[in-house]
């Protein structure tokens, strides 16, 4: 009988927990801060974190494959076809991926890319993404956003950076 009397509220009690849990790892799930468009079928490029530390500014970005095939992207840091880089549209000013004393971007990843470029390029299944980093120098303190411009992709504009 105890049971009974009780028993409502004890599954009450659990469906609200799972609830508070849910929401809480809904709330910690990273979140693009913007994305733009590109010309891989069903690929969309989401920027995930934009931060200056002193004088460098490092980019986070993800290609997201939500299409049904494979795609092959490329993102082009440094040589004769640099693809990657950020512009302060107030001052005009482009920045681009910073380069180790070989001349290899400090990004995540160096490799011949085509045309002269090296950086990044691989088979994105669908369903799946691709993580992708580059440090460039950072634009003076007084600038507060950033346009993005990574192969194949619309412009970025607008997009915020957060000072460490």
């Amino acid at each position: 009988m105890f049971w009974k009397k009780y028993a409502v509220s004890i599954v009450a009690f659990g469906v609200l927990v799972t609830a508070c849990c849910f929401t809480a790892d809904m709330a910690n799930a990273a979140e693009a801060i913007a994305s733009g468009e590109t010309n891989w079928d069903g690929v969309t490029v989401n920027v995930m974190s934009v931060v200056r530390k002193g004088r460098v500014l490092t980019v986070k970005f993800a290609a997201v494959n939500e299409g049904e095939t494979e795609q092959t992207v490329g993102f082009g840091f440094t040589g004769k076809q640099n693809s990657c880089y950020a512009v302060d549209e107030e001052s005009g000013t482009k920045y681009y991926v910073l380069t180790d004393k070989e001349n290899h971007p400090i990004a995540s990843a160096d490799e011949f890319v085509g045309n002269g470029a090296r950086g990044l390029k691989r088979a994105i299944q669908p369903g799946k993404t691709l993580r992708v980093w580059m440090k460039l120098p950072a634009p003076p303190p007084d600038v507060k956003t950033i346009s993005l411009f990574l192969n194949e992709t619309e412009p970025i504009e607008d997009v915020p950076i957060t000072d460490k």
